[in-house]
């Protein structure tokens, strides 16, 4: 019955209901802090010059990249044009920042603390022959420190008056002064939001999830299924396809990353990296693992996911345990998704957002989508959102045991949920200047002062992918 799937969340509804929200820091303490930086550091109150940045990756890469190099231009006292994302070889994406995000309100929402424009003036265009890929590009290690930037990269850029970072991911420690920390999080959380394409069907989505989770009270699970060829693939594990398997995996790597599988110095071992929790999980482990939770065939479940890899064979399994199993091709029309085909991009948006909005969210493998999906649902419920990380290495070695009783697994998944639970409240020690946890995950508690009393009842359209009113009226 529905009453053992909502007996699963009544603990997170209790911390929900004695939430103290903070108050939000007023937008002219924060821009006073960051006149005072620039006066303190810079030669002369114009900017050093500007910053150009080159974001690679899938969605959530991309948008670590945007945050960093915000916080980069506040840091430099820059001038920031619009990241411009490189077409990667597996995503082959070739979206720009203005066709995932809405430019206007990420311009809008950091005025006052970083300048961003579309496009250099005229003049550094002409020196580099109206071509942005002319300019130099400046290779920065990777985790670069504050001094990195201050004493390396400044001097270059008020010479040149122009310097391009590409790639840029990961160009710069989650270790920074609290004033800049602010701008990973306002960028974040405040000036990141979905193109209005996206953010209208996405909207939709969730909608029709609540709608067709009545049996839960408009509550659903979703799961971030990475059981997609090129994660296969990738994690070198092997499941039941023999050697046929074998040999169509062998060519895709060969063909994807050219070599990479082939040095004399890696070593493949697929059992162990099984055994490790490498191997990503089968639609049919996700089942087994939920069912032994406590979640009954009356849960709706959303499943956030690229193409599976062979779909058809392996998603039977999930089905015939959760029938309320949906996904963004079978909650949207085809005439809805034809814009987003080929977009790997918009679509993990779609996934992405009627993710954040679910009840429980399901990370089956590691990666910056779920690691920035956990980060924005501790945002927006104020650290107090409901996330299942299972232990896949006790998780492998009970799914193999072919003795084991299914009370016993029962019992076994309750004790890795009641793990997950407690180590999903937790909120990491800061100290100042010595953060080594990603911001972008754990936020609190730099980011609290973002938040504020009427963010459950913004709509997605209203901010950076906040609380739908219409869901916000379930809980």
């Amino acid at each position: 019955s529905k009453c053992c799937f909502l007996l699963q969340l009544s603990s997170v509804w209790k911390y929900k209901r004695r939430v103290k929200v903070q108050k939000p820091c007023p937008n002219s303490t924060a821009r006073n802090h960051f006149s005072m930086y620039r006066t303190s550091i810079m030669e002369s109150p114009g900017s050093s010059g500007y910053l150009i940045v080159d974001a690679n990756g899938g969605l959530n890469q991309q948008r670590s990249a945007i945050c960093n190099a915000v916080a980069v231009a506040g840091l430099l006292n820059a001038i920031l044009v619009i990241p411009r994302f490189e077409l990667n070889s597996v995503w082959r994406d070739p979206s720009q920042f203005g066709d995932i995000y809405d430019e206007e309100h990420f311009i809008n929402n950091l005025k006052g603390y970083v300048n961003v424009v579309r496009e250099l003036p005229e003049a550094l265009m002409e020196r580099y022959d109206q071509n942005i890929s002319n300019i130099p590009n400046f290779r920065v290690q990777a985790w670069a420190t504050v001094n990195y930037y201050l004493g390396v990269v400044l001097p270059i850029l008020r010479d040149q008056r122009v310097i391009r970072i590409a790639p840029f991911a990961n160009r710069l420690t989650m270790n920074v002064p609290s004033h800049i920390q602010l701008l990973r999080c306002i960028t974040n959380y405040k000036a990141l939001k979905f193109s209005p394409p996206i953010s209208s069907l996405a909207e939709k989505l969730v909608s029709r999830m609540i709608e067709r989770s009545s049996m839960t009270g408009g509550k659903y699970v979703s799961v971030h299924l990475r059981f997609e060829q090129d994660m296969v693939a990738f994690s070198c594990c092997v499941y039941e396809g023999g050697e046929a398997e074998k040999l169509k995996m062998d060519s895709f790597r060969e063909q994807e990353w050219k070599g990479k599988f082939k040095r004399k110095d890696r070593v493949i071992v697929p059992a162990l990296n099984r055994i490790e929790g490498k191997c990503p999980l089968t639609p049919v482990e996700v089942g087994l693992m939920l069912r032994g939770m406590g979640f009954d065939n009356n849960t709706s479940i959303y499943i956030a996911s690229g193409k599976i890899y062979q779909a058809e064979k392996h998603l039977a399994p999930l089905l015939e345990m959760f029938p309320l199993l949906y996904t963004k091709e079978s909650l949207a029309t085809p005439d809805e998704l034809a814009p987003f085909e080929g977009h790997s991009s918009k679509l993990a948006a779609l996934d992405y957002t009627v993710s954040l909005f679910s009840e429980v969210f399901v990370t089956t493998q590691g990666g910056n989508f779920p690691q920035f999906l956990m980060g924005h649902r501790r945002f927006l419920f104020n650290g107090h959102s409901k996330t299942i990380k299972p232990d896949k290495r006790k998780l492998v070695v009970l799914l193999q045991d072919m003795d084991i009783s299914w009370k016993a697994f029962k019992d076994e998944m309750e004790v890795m949920l009641a793990e997950s639970d407690r180590k999903g409240m937790m909120v990491p020690r800061v100290k100042k200047f010595n953060r080594k946890t990603s911001i972008y995950t754990y936020p609190l508690p730099e980011c609290a002062c973002l938040q504020s009393s009427n963010n459950s009842t913004f709509r997605l359209t209203e901010g950076a992918n906040v609380v739908n009113s219409h869901h916000e009226s379930t809980r």
